[in-house]
């Protein structure tokens, strides 16, 4: 398989093929997704109710609003 490039990252975006690198990760790419396919701040209210922050991305500025958990608040 000599044209296959190994690429070590979470999420891999080739065109519309849209891979990630485990389970987790998936939730990563899925956030990315709803990113590309609506907007930031869509990504950032679904990121808020699953308060899934392990990257330490905050989508959508969320963790400024009132209703983000402390730990994320103090991300600023």
């Amino acid at each position: 398989m000599g044209d296959v490039e190994v690429v070590e990252e979470r999420i891999v975006r080739d065109g519309n093929i849209w891979t990630s690198a485990g389970i987790s990760a998936g939730i990563d790419m899925v956030l990315a997704f709803v990113e590309y396919m609506t907007d930031e701040k869509t990504a950032g209210k679904i990121q808020l109710g699953a308060e899934y922050y392990p990257s330490g991305r905050s989508y959508g500025m969320m963790h400024q609003i009132p209703q983000a958990p402390e730990y994320l608040k103090k991300r600023d």
